[in-house]
């Protein structure tokens, strides 16, 4: 008997039983004799078990609640992440890998990287495409509600450990790569936010234990962050002095180095000036000459002993990297703690030693490109048009390659204040807190 062969057009009940169909619509005769479900699309897909039938595809497992074109944008925004946005935030050769596998359970984290990479990669590109924009802010905008859910879920350790480094992420985000204007307080919420976490869940120390995995990076940066918020706002950090040594032998931001590393010192101090700045600022506390003299103290100490660690070319770099800070740490505790004006001597000095390792070839560029607090601390400090100059050709550097947002906030709030010091010169008694008032609510720097 000669095999019937089907009509062009049949339905799939039809194709599959392999009988004539009538091509009735929209049910043909014989799906509608026999109650079978009559079907005339063009395309049919057959899964099992998630895997394709057939096809390019034939044989992988995909699962339908993850479309593949929402992999691939995760599998680029994390690729992203780890090899074009870490190193900028990051002195160390060791940085932490990572899959997306190992994130996949974790959404929380995820999205705040999908966020900041696009953000960056937008930035970076200079990207005015309306539909680059409204992706961005639509990445941020799920980062943030995926955050506000499990801030009000049940918590436990892994979600502590997830909500601080998103936290980060948003801090990040917000105040260095996306920072619009310096009229938004979003950075010093996320702040705000960062301690409360910690300090609820009390987790600094279980983080530090891990050594050389992501959340120690993350919390060397929020810790930075956070510190240099504390000083422009007079605000209390939420790492003690005598806490920067537990950083040692491990992998923050700067690298890891010993616990007497001259750079761990110079944070302590910074941080025990800024908790000092605190009860200046809002208890009005008078800082004892005695205290004051013992810091000044502490300084030139830790001036001798980086100068006889400096022994070869890097060493000599670093040397140069922890004088900059420390110039800014006497900036501070002249203007800050003794009230002395912009353009009293001993500010002044402090100026120039900072000013002369900035335009000179002693540092690295990836050094240059991590002294972005100094050089706002230094460069609202500057009174010659020669220094100003090259603090902003710095500043036009590091922003070639790190591409945040923030840079460009840094450089017209350094215009504005110079332009208030040669216009006004009342100015020059202008307090630390007024100084910085404009800014020191909007940005993260470090």
């Amino acid at each position: 008997m000669p095999r019937v062969r089907t009509i062009e057009g049949s339905c799939w009940a039809c194709k599959e039983r392999r009988v004539i169909c009538d091509l009735t619509h929209p049910t043909c005769n014989k799906c509608a004799s026999s109650g079978r479900s009559c079907d005339y699309g063009r395309v049919r897909l057959k899964w099992t078990d998630c895997i394709a039938s057939r096809g390019r595809l034939a044989g992988q497992k995909i699962p339908l609640d993850r479309p593949l074109m929402v992999r691939r944008n995760s599998d680029h925004h994390l690729m992203y992440f780890e090899n074009e946005l870490l190193p900028r935030f990051n002195l160390s050769n060791t940085i932490p890998r990572f899959s997306l596998a190992s994130l996949a359970g974790d959404p929380l984290v995820l999205q705040s990287v999908i966020a900041i990479g696009a953000a960056h990669s937008s930035y970076r590109s200079a990207s005015s495409d309306p539909a680059t924009s409204l992706t961005k802010s639509q990445d941020r905008s799920s980062a943030i509600r995926i955050f506000r859910e499990n801030l009000s879920g049940k918590q436990s350790e892994e979600v502590h450990n997830s909500l601080f480094m998103a936290n980060v992420l948003l801090c990040m985000l917000d105040g260095i790569i996306d920072q619009q204007s310096t009229q938004d307080a979003a950075t010093h919420h996320h702040i705000l936010g960062g301690k409360a976490i910690l300090n609820q869940w009390g987790g600094a120390p279980g983080i530090l234990q891990t050594k050389n995995d992501l959340p120690v990076l993350m919390f060397s940066i929020f810790a930075t962050m956070d510190l240099t918020h504390a000083l422009l706002m007079g605000g209390q950090p939420f790492v003690e002095s005598t806490s920067w040594v537990d950083f040692a032998d491990a992998e923050p931001w700067w690298g890891n180095v010993k616990a007497d590393n001259e750079f761990l010192a110079m944070m302590a101090i910074l941080s025990q000036l800024a908790t000092l700045g605190h009860s200046v600022h809002n208890l009005h506390e008078v800082v004892p000459i005695g205290t004051l003299l013992s810091i000044q103290k502490s300084l030139e100490h830790h001036a001798t002993r980086t100068s006889h660690q400096a022994q070869d070319p890097s060493g000599l770099s670093w040397a140069s990297f922890c004088t900059v800070y420390r110039c800014t740490a006497y900036v501070y505790l002249y203007r800050a703690l003794s009230g002395l004006d912009i353009d009293h001597p001993l500010v002044q000095q402090a100026v120039t030693t900072a000013m002369e390792i900035v335009a000179g070839t002693l540092l690295t560029e990836n050094l240059h490109h991590c002294l972005l607090f100094p050089l706002l601390t230094i460069g609202s400090h500057c009174m010659s048009e020669k220094q100003r100059q090259e603090i902003r050709r710095r500043l036009a550097t590091s922003a070639q390659f790190l591409s945040f947002g923030s840079l460009r906030n840094l450089d017209d709030f350094l215009q504005r204040t110079w332009a208030k010091i040669d216009r006004d010169p009342n100015y020059l008694a202008a307090s630390w807190w007024s100084l910085f008032d404009e800014i020191a609510s909007a940005t993260c720097l470090f």
